[in-house]
């Protein structure tokens, strides 16, 4: 039997999904929506959410590298793919990118020419950084390079940016500032000639907070799984007085009690000892550790969930083990289900709640969970 699974909500996606598309069309009708499912779909799971996301009619995914776009290939021959990381070898992967749907973020000009003198040309995206300090080019380098490219008769489709914290804080200056400098840049480049370009800079927190961002294109990634970006994304949308965006999780991550055992009192629990108990001690153990993605960090210092109960993680979190308090939970069994993520009856952990717990964020939560667990479509 498997350690673990993950359970992924049909019906939950498609909710956020629409969310989104209400909240974008209102600016713009023609808006496009980008189901970001880079990283295995940020622990989801790439090829089921890529199959959920066409259930709901996505216009365009978003990955990272050239070999997640192939995953998605597997499924659909010609839904648009944006891809935003940096492709390493690129010059000697021509028959890889010969994809008229493929739509490539270029921040280097010979990228660009590259790109542009494909027999099959994908969608050539232009990388503008305005403040993120990362992929793209700016200033005195950027106007270099589309002059290169006017040059050289380049064609460009596309052109994007990325806040560098919108989700950050509730004052929102410096994201104002990298939006200001953007338009700046599509200004420019219609004077260079380039006109009719997608222009997308709106992850989730600025699709959720700034109309003006949305414009031809969101980028849909952390919400699309129900999950907000911060909780000052959460207080920004309060200041400015909007409706706060109904997100609900996608995602389930279970296993079951694989062992019960009595403790006396003054019992020493994993390793280092780092637990002692103070009173005959019911321990569960669950086939969960850090290599399936459960944070060490929790060790002592987090919950699961067991028939609506919460149970206590004692000692350390074991690379493919943690043991849990059972001792007030009764009727329990070997096998019983345990909720890692998700709900119990009236009682629920949330990915944000093993994130506070293990002092990081819902991204990494999430995005750590193991690829080999098998992830399960539920309604």
């Amino acid at each position: 039997m498997l350690s673990a699974n993950v359970e992924l909500s049909r019906k939950n996606i498609d909710h956020n999904i629409n969310v989104f598309r209400r909240l974008i069309h209102q600016s713009n009708p023609h808006s496009q929506f980008c189901a970001v499912v880079k990283s295995n779909a940020y622990g989801h799971g790439l090829i089921e959410i890529v199959k959920l996301c066409l259930e709901s009619k996505v216009d365009l995914f978003g990955v990272n590298s050239l070999e997640e776009s192939h995953l998605i290939r597997t499924i659909h021959p010609t839904v648009p793919i944006l891809i935003m990381g940096d492709i390493p070898n690129l010059f000697q992967r021509s028959k890889e990118v010969q994809d008229e749907n493929f739509w490539i973020m270029v921040s280097r000009f010979e990228q660009w020419k590259f790109l542009a003198n494909q027999t099959k040309r994908p969608k050539i995206h232009l990388k503008i950084d305005t403040g993120m300090g990362r992929l793209g080019t700016s200033d005195q380098k950027w106007e270099e390079i589309v002059t290169e490219a006017t040059q050289h008769k380049l064609p460009l489709d596309g052109v994007a940016t990325h806040f560098a914290s919108t989700e950050d804080f509730t004052e929102h200056s410096y994201s104002k500032m990298q939006l200001e400098k953007f338009n700046k840049h599509l200004i420019k480049l219609e004077e260079f000639g380039y006109t009719n370009l997608i222009r997308h800079c709106a992850a989730s927190a600025s699709a959720l907070l700034f109309d003006e961002a949305r414009m031809d294109m969101v980028r849909v990634g952390i919400s699309l799984y129900g999950l907000w970006p911060s909780i000052e994304t959460k207080l920004s949308m309060n200041l400015l007085k909007r409706p706060e965006a109904d997100l609900k999780p996608v995602l389930t991550w279970k296993s079951q009690i694989q062992h019960i055992q009595e403790l006396p009192t003054g019992s020493f629990i994993g390793y280092g000892s780092t637990y002692k108990t103070t009173s005959p001690t019911k321990v569960g153990v669950v086939p969960v550790g850090y290599y399936e993605g459960l944070d060490r960090k929790l060790s002592n210092n987090g919950y699961m969930l067991v028939l609506g109960e919460r149970a206590k993680i004692l000692g350390r979190v074991c690379m493919n083990m943690s043991m849990i308090d059972l001792t007030h939970i009764r009727d329990v069994k070997i096998g019983e289900e345990v909720v890692i993520i998700g709900e119990s009856m009236n009682e629920k952990i949330s990915a944000d709640d093993l994130s506070q717990w293990s002092h990081t964020i819902n991204y990494e939560t999430v995005t750590k969970i193991i690829q080999d667990l098998p992830r399960t479509i539920v309604k």
